[in-house]
């Protein structure tokens, strides 16, 4: 199966990459993704936890929005990798 990529440079679901897309969020995943998030970027922290990119941002977002992670103080771009 061929990687592809969305429109903002995203990579799509690929089921080599992203073997935990669809099945639940543990208390682990969220710990991960709330500690590395702003340190890493959602691009890794996809590949590391096993989920599209998108789907990171998302659950990122909605953990910022019920108080569980910290709102980002200063807009930080992170490099794309392979695009």
């Amino acid at each position: 199966m061929e990687i592809t990529y969305d429109k903002h440079g995203r990579m799509n679901y690929h089921p080599d990459f992203h073997f935990n897309q669809k099945k639940p969020w543990t208390t682990t995943d969220e710990k991960f993704l709330i500690d590395m998030y702003e340190r890493i970027g959602p691009d890794q922290v996809s590949l590391y936890l096993g989920r599209t990119i998108h789907t990171v941002m998302t659950r990122a977002y909605q953990l910022r929005k019920n108080g569980l992670m910290p709102k980002r103080s200063i807009k930080k771009h992170f490099p794309r990798n392979g695009n």
